[in-house]
C-alpha cells in the first residue's frame, strides 16, 4: 500500500481540477451522460469528452469517480489534506470519505463504507446506487450495449445546498425529459422521469397525462406531469410540447409490431388483421416426421356417460400416450391409465421419459394449456415401474373426477418388452379385479388412435424474407394430419388437429422481425418454447380468430437462428398462422 503522503498527493492532483478552482464549466440544468465502464469516455448531452477516471463495474455493481462529480452534476467536491478525506456537498447530505480507515462521515454520523465505495488506482469511486441516495440523477445499466446512462436535472438556484432531517419538509418536483426536438408519426417517443423529493422522501404517486407512447397525427402535443411523495405533499404540474412532424414513420398497426413488448396479445379489428396478415407469401420449409414414437390417442368418446375402455393399445418400446375426456355423468369417477404385462414368463420395465398433466378441471382451455408447457418444458426426472409377468397395474389414475369436469395428459414412455396401455372410465368402486368384464365404448367423434409418429420438425432458411411471410400449423394442407389406424376398429384415424404432436421448428438466418400467432379456427390459447423459454399466446385468457395476435418472439437480425416449439393444446381450434414480421429499418 502507498503511504498516506502519496495518496494525498494523489487525490489533490485528481481532485483540485476544476472542482474548488472554479476552472471547470458547470454542469448543465439538463445533463445526459453516457458512459462505458472501463473506458474514460463520456458522452454529455451528445458530446464526447474525457474522463479523468474510467467508470467501474465490479461485481455487479457500477462505481463512478468522486473527481468527475462536480463536472456532470455540478457538486463540489474537495481534498481535506489535513483530514486525508474527500468532501462532497451533495443536495440531500455533506459526505466525508476518510481514505485512511474507508470510512463515511453523513451529515457528521460515521460509518464504515463497505460496497458503497471503492479505492482503486489512488482514486476513490462511488457506487451509482448509494449515490443516488444524495443526489436527484435517474441511472441505468444496458447490459446488452454495455454502458450506463445518466439523466440528472440541475438543482433551482435558490434551494439549498443540501437539506437535514431537521428541515421542513417541501413539495416534490415533478421534471421529465424526451429523448429527441420532433417526432415523425408513429415513431417511438421515451419518456424520462426526473422528479425527485428534495428531503429524499419517496415518491408514491405518479400522474401522467398525454404520455402517448407514439402519435399518429402530426401537431403538438401536451404532455404533464405530477408526482405526489409518501407524506401527501403534491408537486406543481410539470409539462412540456412534443413536436410530431408530417412526416411518416409507422402507421398505427406497425408501431405495435415493431414495439409491443414480446408475449404482448394485441387486440385489432378484423379488417385491419385481414389487410395486413391476409393474402402475404407463404414460407416454405423442409419437412421431417420421425416414426420412432408411435402416438396413442384417447379422445372419444370424449365426454363419456358411463363406465368402460375408452381406447387400448399395444407398445414395444417408445409411444406418446395422449388423451383428453370430460366427466359426462351425474356422478363422481375416476380415470385411469392401466397397463398389463402379457408375457407370462419375462418382466417388463417401464419408464416415462417426459409428461405433462392436469387433473381434472371444468376450464377447458387451461386443461390443455398447463399440460402441453410442462410437457414441452420437459423437467420431469425419468420415472421407471416393473411389471411382472402377466402383472397388471394403474399406470396413472385420477380418483376425484367430478361431473362436468375435464382432464389431458401426455406421457412419453419407453419399454423393454410388450405390454398394453388401456384408457379407463371406472366408478369409485372399481377396482383392477373389475375392468376384465368393461366394455369398449364406442367412437363418437373427435381423436381416437394409434398414429404414426408424434413429432414434426421443420427446417426454414428466412435469410431471404423482406415482406410479411407465414406458415400455417393445423390446416390439413400446407400442414398435414397424421394418419394411423383404430385398435378397437381396426379404421383407418386421422388426427384432425395434430393433437399430441409437437412441432420443432428450427429458423436459419432469421432477420429482423417480430413473430406473430394469428388464430384462424376459432378460440385459440396455447404455449410456445421460444429458444428455450415457455411464451404463452395469449398471456391470459384466449385468442378469437381475427381479433387479435400474440408476439411470441422478435429477433435483431443478427441470430443464426431461431428454435420453436409448440403442440396442438387441448380446447384450442385450428388452424393458426404464424407470421415472421420483418421490422424494416427506418
Amino acid at each position: 500500500m502507498q503511504p498516506l503522503r502519496q495518496l494525498w498527493l494523489t487525490f489533490a492532483a485528481a481532485i483540485a481540477i476544476g472542482v474548488v478552482s472554479g476552472q471547470a464549466s458547470a454542469a448543465p440544468e439538463d445533463s445526459h451522460l453516457i458512459l462505458y465502464p472501463g473506458s474514460t469516455a463520456v458522452y454529455i448531452n451528445g458530446s464526447k469528452t474525457q474522463a479523468q477516471a474510467a467508470t467501474l463495474e465490479l461485481d455487479g455493481r457500477i462505481y463512478l469517480p468522486a473527481a468527475e462529480l462536480n463536472n456532470w452534476f455540478g457538486i463540489p467536491v474537495k481534498w481535506d489534506g489535513d483530514r486525508q478525506a474527500v468532501q462532497i456537498t451533495t443536495p440531500k447530505a455533506y459526505l466525508e470519505y476518510s481514505l485512511a480507515d474507508r470510512t463515511v462521515l453523513e451529515n457528521g454520523t460515521g460509518r464504515k463504507w463497505g460496497t458503497d465505495a471503492e479505492l482503486q488506482g489512488n482514486r476513490l469511486y462511488i457506487e451509482m446506487a448509494a449515490l443516488q441516495q444524495y443526489i436527484a440523477f435517474h441511472g441505468k445499466v444496458d447490459h446488452e450495449l454495455k454502458r450506463v446512462e445518466l439523466r440528472y436535472v440541475k438543482p433551482e438556484a435558490n434551494r439549498t445546498r443540501f437539506t437535514n432531517d431537521a428541515a421542513p419538509n417541501v413539495k416534490p418536483v415533478a421534471k421529465f425529459t424526451v429523448d429527441k426536438e420532433a417526432y415523425r408519426i408513429g415513431e417511438p417517443i421515451h419518456y424520462s422521469n426526473l422528479s425527485y423529493d428534495p428531503k429524499g422522501t419517496e415518491l408514491r404517486d405518479i400522474q401522467w397525462i398525454g404520455n402517448a407512447q407514439a402519435i399518429f397525427t402530426p401537431g403538438l402535443y401536451k404532455v404533464s406531469l405530477t408526482v405526489k411523495d409518501s407524506l401527501g405533499n403534491v408537486s406543481d404540474t410539470y409539462s412540456r410540447n412534443i413536436l410530431v412532424k408530417n412526416e411518416p414513420y409507422l402507421d398505427a398497426f406497425e408501431h405495435k409490431v415493431y414495439y409491443a413488448p414480446v408475449g404482448t396479445y394485441v387486440r385489432e379489428e378484423e379488417a385491419v388483421l385481414r389487410k395486413y396478415l391476409r393474402g402475404i407469401p407463404q414460407i416454405p420449409k423442409q419437412e421431417q416426421k420421425p416414426a420412432d414414437r408411435p402416438l396413442i390417442v384417447s379422445d372419444s368418446p370424449e365426454t363419456f356417460t358411463e363406465k368402460g375402455f375408452l381406447y387400448q393399445e399395444k407398445v414395444n418400446g417408445k409411444a406418446r400416450l395422449y388423451a383428453t375426456h370430460v366427466n359426462g355423468t351425474d356422478r363422481k369417477m375416476k380415470f385411469a391409465i392401466i397397463v398389463r404385462n402379457s408375457d407370462p414368463v419375462r418382466s417388463v420395465t417401464i419408464k416415462t421419459t417426459n409428461q405433462g398433466e392436469v387433473y381434472p378441471s371444468i376450464y377447458a382451455n387451461l386443461m390443455g394449456n398447463e399440460p402441453t408447457i410442462e410437457f414441452l418444458q420437459g423437467k420431469r426426472a425419468v420415472e421407471t415401474m416393473v411389471l411382472r409377468p402377466y402383472e397388471t397395474a394403474y399406470y396413472k389414475v385420477m380418483p376425484d373426477f367430478y361431473p362436468g369436469q375435464g382432464m389431458n395428459v401426455l406421457y412419453d414412455v419407453e419399454t423393454d418388452g410388450e405390454v398394453y396401455f388401456s384408457f379407463a372410465a371406472m366408478e369409485q368402486e372399481d377396482g383392477l379385479d373389475t375392468i376384465g368384464v368393461f366394455p369398449r365404448l364406442a367412437y363418437k367423434g373427435n381423436v381416437r388412435g394409434t398414429f404414426s409418429g408424434s413429432e414434426v420438425q421443420w427446417n426454414i432458411d428466412a435469410s431471404s424474407i423482406r415482406r410479411p411471410s407465414s406458415f400455417a400449423i393445423g390446416d390439413g394442407t400446407s400442414d398435414q394430419f397424421v394418419t394411423g389406424t383404430d385398435f378397437f376398429s381396426q379404421k383407418p384415424a386421422l388426427n384432425l388437429g395434430n393433437y399430441g404432436v409437437v412441432y420443432k421448428i428450427h429458423i436459419d438466418a432469421p432477420p429482423k422481425m417480430s413473430v406473430l400467432i394469428l388464430p384462424r379456427g376459432g378460440v385459440f390459447r396455447g404455449p410456445f418454447l421460444v429458444n428455450g423459454k415457455i411464451v404463452q399466446a395469449p398471456p391470459s385468457g384466449v385468442m378469437m380468430d381475427y381479433q387479435g395476435y400474440t408476439i411470441i418472439a422478435r429477433t435483431n437480425g443478427t441470430e443464426p437462428s431461431l428454435d420453436l416449439e409448440f403442440s396442438p393444446a387441448s380446447g384450442s381450434a385450428f388452424p393458426i398462422d404464424v407470421i415472421f414480421y420483418p421490422l424494416n429499418r427506418k
